[in-house]
């Protein structure tokens, strides 16, 4: 059973990451169940306030949000599945993002995500 896991942890630790992306772990400091905004196409959004989940990322999240703050990218939670958000930077809350996304996915405090932030220009 331990050699499966390895194994499996092992292949997803090759699977390639483009390069012209940063991909780490962040924390959800505060989430939201879905907001419902008058005139949006989709209707409902919801957003959260995150920050890095390891240290060793503080420096690579707080420069991306400084130079692409308001981009598009993605997100994966821990069932693997994919989201399309946009993450902005809150300027007086250093190194802390916030999330917008129209998924349904209710997020809670302490949950872990992947943030796939693209770096081209």
């Amino acid at each position: 059973m331990a050699r499966v896991v390895i194994g499996i942890l092992l292949l997803l630790l090759a699977l390639p990451v483009r390069a012209d992306e940063e991909v780490l772990q962040a924390e959800v400091l505060e989430g939201s169940h879905a907001v419902e905004v008058p005139g949006a196409a989709h209707g409902e959004i919801r957003y959260l306030v995150l920050h890095h989940k390891q240290q060793k990322d503080q420096a690579r999240l707080s420069e991306w949000l400084r130079r692409h703050g308001g981009a598009g990218m993605s997100f994966r939670t821990l069932d693997g599945a994919a989201h399309a958000a946009v993450l902005q930077r809150l300027k007086h809350c250093f190194g802390r993002g916030l999330l917008l996304y129209a998924d349904a996915v209710d997020l809670q405090d302490k949950d872990v995500i992947e943030l796939r932030l693209p770096t081209s220009e």
